[in-house]
């Protein structure tokens, strides 16, 4: 056989070997920018903010603490209105939260609004506020709700198209043993009062407590 053949032969083997092997090495350049790329993905997750779904707000007591509450924007995922009610939530101030139950085809609207209160019992709370108070009517006065008890004081006025349920319950949740502050206001002229008990327990059942104190 032809020397010079068989080497040529040998080249063209060593070379096919040499291609097969450098098409099976890594590509680092590729690697490392698909893991740029991923890097760059992951720190994009991380800046999106979460909406929240709740309401929180807070009450600075003598800046030595402060109570926060905290409440779902949408009072549905936690009570169920009638057939034709339309509910809407929203801060206030800053300072309390505020749903509206509203059905306007039978002309009818409920307002329920929650606040942090003290963190004293609600008969201190009622004690305080009746001390001095002759008229029997503005009296807090000890109020049920399932089982949270606490005082109401009802504001009945003549000016006024609704009257008011001003409560105060005892609380005992995660740490914090007070009052919470829940003010309900009904249209004077809707007759139908079943959901008001059912609108306050729902609040009581989920609001959520805390106490801090101020650094």
């Amino acid at each position: 056989m032809n020397t010079n053949f068989v080497k040529s032969l040998l080249v063209i083997g060593m070379g096919l070997s040499l291609a097969a092997c450098s098409s099976n090495d890594p590509e680092p350049k590729k690697e490392d920018t698909k893991v740029v790329e991923a890097k760059k993905e992951e720190k994009k997750e991380e800046k999106k903010e979460e909406k929240s779904t709740d309401f929180v707000v807070s009450k600075n007591y003598n800046k030595k603490y402060e109570i926060i509450i905290t409440m779902p924007q949408d009072f549905t995922t936690i009570y169920t209105p009638a057939n034709g009610v339309e509910v809407t939530g929203e801060i206030v101030n800053d300072s309390f939260i505020r749903y509206s139950f509203e059905n306007k085809e039978a002309d009818t609207k409920k307002i329920a609004t929650v606040e942090a209160s003290a963190d004293a019992t609600a008969d201190e709370v009622a004690e305080t506020f009746n001390k001095g108070e002759e008229d029997e009517s503005k009296l807090y006065k000890a109020y049920q709700v399932g089982n949270y008890t606490g005082v109401n004081k009802i504001s009945d006025y003549s000016y006024d198209d609704y009257v008011t349920y001003n409560m105060y319950f005892n609380l005992d949740r995660d740490g914090f043993k007070g009052t919470i502050k829940v003010v309900v206001e009904k249209l004077k002229a809707e007759a139908d009062d079943s959901d008001t008990e059912a609108i306050i327990t729902a609040i009581l059942d989920n609001v959520k407590v805390e106490k801090k104190k101020c650094e």
